[in-house]
């Protein structure tokens, strides 16, 4: 229902902004937890394979079963007014929105769209001609210019289409003028015109639909641009194999000052994994560790480069207890058996852990975390140095 896939040119200019302005929300309040669940990547990832909010069959089918019964709705109006041309053209409306029903089954999405846009924009506009001025079937403009200039339901996947999306904000400008010049100057026909009450009715009945229609539309855009602008701000902060912080995220909470006790986390022998089981079993296992670093809470965790993790203690954790949740994941990752396909392996890996101590600074820390991980590869592996 975009112009675009969600990753339109609107989407783009967040992508570079957020790219360019990471200090603005790497540790943003809606990242609270270590990592987002992996299984809402991948369903974002696959939604967006489908590039189009219009291919969404069942959203279709209720908004044709919307507009079909206010068409039948309106034939009995019509019928009652004694608006001939209006029974007749409204019968053909009708058949349209059936067919549509045909179209929507049988994947034929754009055709149906477009179809539906030009039936809107004709019926508007005779209604105005046949049933009077006075019934404000016009006020629809207001809508149909909303759609284009924020698009939500405006199909554009071929050059085509786009240029005649661009021309229909000065096509409904130009019926409004039209229209009005029309009325104003007594050149649209009178024989048909609604009675006076039956005008008002109408009139307040579509001031009320399409003002509503307005809000409803504005509101539901607005909402579409911050659901994506959170979850850009998600993909841009998150590992993309993992679901843990990047290496840009967690070093930007490290460098806010919340790093005052760290470990450096490093799976053992790790490219002979890759080696000798083969790469997807490499990422089976670091998906795995991320998980189970991820399940503790008074962590923030991410992926510090290749296989090298990087834990930072939350505020108000002490050092000792944050040793003792390294500790718990140094034997929890030894313990655990990585299964892939008919492939059963066990990893170990090793903790290098410091904390800020008076004159410290943030490099001084990491730098000590990683002597003690080159220690505790240096004497046999699978444990934790804090000291």
């Amino acid at each position: 229902m975009h112009y675009y896939n969600k990753l339109d040119f609107f989407n783009r200019i967040i992508i570079i902004y957020l790219l360019g302005e990471k200090s603005n929300f790497f540790v943003g309040e809606s990242m609270n937890n270590n990592s987002f669940n992996n299984f809402f990547l991948a369903n974002f990832l696959k939604r967006e394979k489908a590039q189009y909010d219009f291919e969404d069959k069942e959203f279709y089918m209720n908004l044709i079963s919307f507009l079909l019964l206010a068409h039948i709705l309106l034939e009995g109006l019509y019928i009652y007014s004694y608006c001939t041309p209006m029974v007749y053209i409204n019968l053909a409306s009708i058949c349209i929105y059936m067919a549509e029903y045909c179209l929507n089954a049988t994947d034929h999405n754009i055709l149906m769209i477009w179809i539906g846009l030009l039936e809107i924009y004709l019926h508007m506009v005779l209604t105005t001609i046949f049933m009077g001025y006075e019934c404000g079937f016009w006020l629809w403009m207001f809508p149909c210019v909303l759609s284009v200039i924020t698009p939500y339901f405006m199909p554009v996947k071929s050059k085509a289409q786009n240029i005649l999306a661009n021309l229909l904000v000065p096509v409904y400008v130009a019926t409004f003028i039209i229209l009005y010049a029309l009325n104003r100057n007594g050149y649209l026909p009178t024989g048909y015109n609604a009675p006076e009450s039956i005008a008002t009715f109408f009139f307040y009945s579509n001031a009320l639909i399409s003002f509503s229609f307005i809000i409803l539309y504005s509101t539901i855009y607005s909402v579409s641009i911050k659901q994506n602008s959170f979850r850009l701000k998600e993909l841009a902060n998150t590992d993309s194999l993992t679901g843990l912080y990047n290496r840009q995220s967690i070093q930007k909470i490290f460098y806010e000052g919340n790093g005052k006790s760290v470990a450096i986390m490093d799976v053992d022998h790790f490219k002979r994994i890759n080696d000798t089981y083969g790469h997807l079993m490499g990422d089976h296992v670091l998906t795995g560790i991320a998980k189970m670093l991820s399940s503790h809470s008074n962590i923030y965790c991410g992926r510090w480069g290749g296989e090298e993790f990087l834990l930072i203690a939350k505020e108000n954790v002490s050092y000792t207890d944050f040793c003792q949740t390294v500790e718990s994941l140094c034997e929890e990752i030894s313990d655990h058996v990585f299964s892939l396909g008919n492939e059963d392996i066990k990893v170990t890996s090793s903790f290098g852990a410091a904390t800020y101590v008076k004159d410290m600074t943030p490099y001084d820390l990491l730098k000590e975390a990683d002597n003690r991980l080159y220690i505790a590869k240096q004497h046999g592996r699978n444990s934790v140095v804090s000291a």
